[in-house]
């Protein structure tokens, strides 16, 4: 019997990631370029939720 991926943690723990990782560089470097993040920002979520959709199907 395989286990099963918690797919609810993984994507919050993702999401989370990604602003732990905005608040590292804006402690860092000290600006954002709001234009990449603009783009960035979306695209993440996306990608994040196709993860989270592919993750969560039945594998029967």
């Amino acid at each position: 019997m395989r286990r099963r991926i918690d797919v609810l943690a993984l994507i919050v723990g993702l999401l989370m990631t990604g602003v732990a990782a905005g608040s590292l560089w804006l402690t860092v470097v000290g600006t954002i370029n709001w234009q990449l993040l603009k783009v960035a920002a979306p695209l993440s979520l996306v990608i994040v939720g196709l993860l989270g959709l592919t993750l969560s199907r039945n594998r029967e």
